[in-house]
């Protein structure tokens, strides 16, 4: 899906460059906010954006797509500027993300304040769902931790994104559990489901995203300067709205 970012280029004092709209390959845990952005701003010039989970990002990378700019976990800059794909002197933190809990239309609201309730609202749920992305590891790495990946190996749903975890929660009736990172649930409560917290503080795993300016693109000032505009401090506030942490 693709999305206009308008004025991205805030800033008086930014470079205009008459080129084709640039580029952006974004994380879809930056699909809220990022969106939000292009609401918060007045035009300047145009960026198409298209957001993806993380490990199809990296497969488009491997198969050399190359976008001006790219908004992905930090591991991931780390190969490419070693690569020489991404410009190192361009690299920004956009921020950290956790893990969030989420329940579908008229579900049971559980208790997710320790690992123990969370452990026990799990073991009670119809369904369990989480996607294939980022997130999606990581969860599956929580419920070997707490020790119930056997236990509700039956009742897992595994689904391609974090939307698409969202919009299972808002169509399908019982008591499910869903999980997807915390700005992906929050976008997703259009759907019909709603958020229920962060992950325990004890069982939390956040992942870092970077934003970086490819070594490929044609308009390089351009890039750098949506890089810019995706991190000041206006910008953080609509990260910090949509969950993201600094």
């Amino acid at each position: 899906m693709r999305y206009t970012i308008c004025a991205i280029l805030v800033a008086a004092s930014v470079a205009r460059v008459a080129a084709a709209e640039l580029a952006v390959l974004a994380t879809a845990a930056a699909q809220g906010p990022v969106q939000a952005l292009d609401k918060a701003f007045q035009p300047d010039r145009a960026a198409k954006v298209q957001f993806d989970t993380s490990p199809n990002i990296a497969k488009r990378l491997a198969a050399g797509e190359t976008p001006d700019v790219l908004i992905a976990q930090a591991a991931t800059v780390d190969q490419l500027i070693k690569d020489g794909r991404a410009l190192a002197a361009t690299r920004t933190p956009v921020g950290r993300i956790g893990v969030g809990v989420g329940i579908g239309r008229g579900g049971r609201r559980p208790d997710i304040s320790t690992v123990d309730a969370l452990k026990a609202a799990l073991l009670q749920a119809d369904a369990v769902v989480y996607s294939r992305g980022a997130s999606g590891l990581l969860v599956e790495q929580l419920l070997r931790t707490i020790g119930v990946a056997e236990q509700i190996s039956s009742k897992v749903v595994q689904l391609p994104t974090g939307d698409d975890v969202m919009q299972r929660l808002g169509m399908t009736k019982g008591n499910q559990i869903g999980f997807t990172m915390v700005s992906e649930i929050k976008l997703g409560e259009s759907h019909g489901g709603s958020f229920v917290g962060p992950l325990p503080a004890a069982v939390q795993t956040y992942t870092a995203y970077d934003a970086v300016v490819m070594s490929g693109s044609t308009a390089a000032d351009a890039a750098r300067a949506v890089v810019h505009a995706l991190t000041t401090p206006a910008a953080r506030q609509v990260f910090t709205a949509a969950g993201w942490e600094f």
